[in-house]
C-alpha cells in the first residue's frame, strides 16, 4: 500500500481540538485529527493551540507546521478574532491569506475551516447576538476571500453546523461536540478525496452526555471558565457591543440629517 499523507494542522483551539470529549487536549483530537486518520496518515503533526488569532500563525506555528514537509495542511483561525476589542476583519484577511500562502505547494492540499456563529452568544440579549453575528459574517467572509486568492480548499463549518444541528455544539456552546468534530471531519475528507481518499473509517460520536454529565462539566469546567472570562471576556464583549451600538446609531442620524 502507498505511504500515506503526512498531515499538518494549525489554527485555534477548533484544531487542536476542544469539545472533542476533552476540555485540555494535545492536538490528538478533533476534527483534524479524525481527518488525519480517516486519509491513513503516515505522520500527524499538531501545532494548534488555545486563544490563537490569524495574526498570532507566522510568528508561532507555520515554521513548525512546515518543517515536516505536509502533503497535507488543515487550519482554523477566526474566531478569536471575533472576540477581541480591536477586531479588525481586513486584518484577519491579511494575516489568513499570508498564511496560507506561506503553506501552499505543489501537490500540497490546504483545507482551512469557516466558522458558524458562537452558540454561547445565543443566550444573549439581541444586541449582543447581533453584534457577534455581524463579526462572524466578516470573519467567514475574510476566510472566503483569503482562500479563493489561493490554492486552499474551504469547509463550510457553518453549513456543516447547520445540517447537524444542536448536537454539533459541546456543552460550552463554543466548540463543536464530539459529533460536531467528525462531521466536519467528513466534510475535510471529501473535499480531499481526489487526492487523499479515505482510508479509514471515521470512528462514531459518543453518545451525547446526560444531565448529570452536563452538570457535573458546567461546575468542573463552565463556571470556573465563567469567572476566569468575566474579567476579560465579558467586558470586551460589553465595549464591543456599546461601540458597535453607538456608531449604528451616529450612522442612522447621519443619513437622516442629509435626507
Amino acid at each position: 500500500m502507498a505511504r500515506g499523507p503526512v498531515v499538518a494542522a494549525i489554527g485555534d483551539s477548533l484544531t487542536l481540538g476542544v469539545g472533542d470529549g476533552t476540555q485540555h487536549p494535545r492536538g490528538d483530537v478533533g476534527w483534524a485529527a479524525h481527518t488525519a486518520r480517516a486519509v491513513g496518515a503516515s505522520r500527524f503533526v499538531n501545532v494548534a493551540a488555545n486563544g490563537v488569532r490569524a495574526r498570532d500563525l507566522s510568528a508561532s506555528q507555520l515554521q513548525r507546521a512546515l518543517a515536516c514537509e505536509p502533503d497535507i495542511v488543515l487550519m482554523s483561525a477566526g474566531g478569536n478574532d471575533v472576540l477581541r476589542g480591536d477586531f479588525d476583519p481586513g486584518e484577519v484577511e491579511r494575516e489568513l491569506e499570508a498564511a496560507l500562502h506561506a503553506v501552499s505547494a505543489p501537490d500540497r492540499c490546504v483545507v482551512v475551516l469557516g466558522i458558524d456563529r458562537i452558540g454561547l452568544f445565543d443566550a444573549l440579549p439581541r444586541a449582543v447576538t447581533s453584534v457577534m453575528a455581524r463579526r462572524v459574517a466578516a470573519v467567514n467572509a475574510a476566510i472566503v476571500a483569503a482562500a479563493s486568492r489561493t490554492t486552499a480548499t474551504l469547509v463550510d463549518g457553518g453549513a456543516v453546523f447547520h445540517v447537524t444541528g444542536r448536537r454539533a455544539w459541546h456543552i460550552d456552546r463554543i466548540h463543536p461536540s464530539p459529533l460536531g468534530h467528525r462531521m466536519l471531519a467528513a466534510a475535510a475528507v471529501a473535499e480531499l478525496a481526489a487526492r487523499w481518499p479515505q482510508r479509514v473509517a471515521i470512528s462514531p460520536a459518543p453518545a451525547p452526555p446526560g444531565l448529570t454529565d452536563r452538570a457535573w462539566w458546567l461546575v468542573r469546567n463552565g463556571a470556573p471558565w465563567t469567572l476566569r472570562r468575566s474579567r476579560d471576556l465579558l467586558p470586551q464583549v460589553t465595549r464591543m457591543v456599546t461601540h458597535e451600538l453607538l456608531e449604528d446609531r451616529r450612522s442612522r442620524l447621519s443619513k437622516a440629517a442629509r435626507a
